[in-house]
């Protein structure tokens, strides 16, 4: 399959100049809505896009860019990665992360990361919007809904800590998805992936599905 990877060209000679914004995400249609959503805005310009941790990594080391927004899940590994490397290189570098999964873990993660902000993808353009632009003028100073309550949770005690990865697997637990099912969504082995759940339950003191999930949500790491 050809590469993903796209540059696109720099405004127009004389115009004000827009926020330059990298985006990553292995799902095409949905990087194209991204785009859409993000030049409605005037002061917003996609300048390059990738699909996966391989080619994000590449377009950071190669192209200049005020924000970097990626997708938390990525085909060939978590876009958190992607974070981690892009902070490196440039401490001053907005990082917006999306996520289909509304969870501490998934948050608290961006958070520790290095992110500037994280969006729900079922959120508004606007609160999109809104995040590009606070990544771009606060690079460090992380934005996210429900913040406040997520660091109370995982400060309490008797919360079990879930890794990202975990938190995927129990979310497609959790819609009842089989273990084939969850391998061929998250791109895992069923090993790999029976390994999660073993982990799970021994961190949710479970020793089923149906309890793990109940625990989960008890403890704010999932919504029901």
């Amino acid at each position: 399959m050809s590469s993903a990877i796209q540059a696109h060209p720099g405004p127009t000679p004389g115009s004000p100049p827009p926020l330059r914004v990298m985006l990553v995400d292995d799902h095409e249609l949905v990087r194209q809505g991204i785009n859409f959503l993000l030049t409605s805005d005037r002061g917003i310009q996609i300048v390059a896009e990738g699909s996966s941790l391989a080619e994000g990594m590449a377009l950071t080391r190669s192209t200049a860019v005020d924000v970097l927004v990626v997708d938390v899940s990525l085909g060939d590994g978590s876009g958190l990665d992607l974070v981690r490397h892009a902070r490196g290189l440039r401490p001053r570098l907005g990082i917006v992360v999306l996520t289909m999964h509304d969870d501490d873990n998934t948050l608290l993660e961006a958070l520790d990361a290095g992110a500037s902000a994280l969006v729900l993808k079922s959120g508004s353009a606007d609160e999109v919007i809104s995040a590009v632009k606070h990544a771009a003028t606060a690079p460090e100073a992380f934005a996210a809904a429900g913040m406040a309550a997520a660091i109370r949770r995982r400060n309490s005690p008797e919360n079990p800590k879930l890794t990202v990865r975990e938190t995927e697997v129990l979310q497609r637990l959790a819609a009842g998805d089989s273990v084939a099912a969850v391998a061929k969504q998250l791109y895992m082995s069923e090993s790999t992936v029976k390994t999660h759940i073993a982990k799970l339950y021994d961190k949710l003191g479970a020793n089923n599905r149906a309890s793990a999930v109940m625990a989960a949500i008890r403890a704010g790491l999932i919504k029901s």
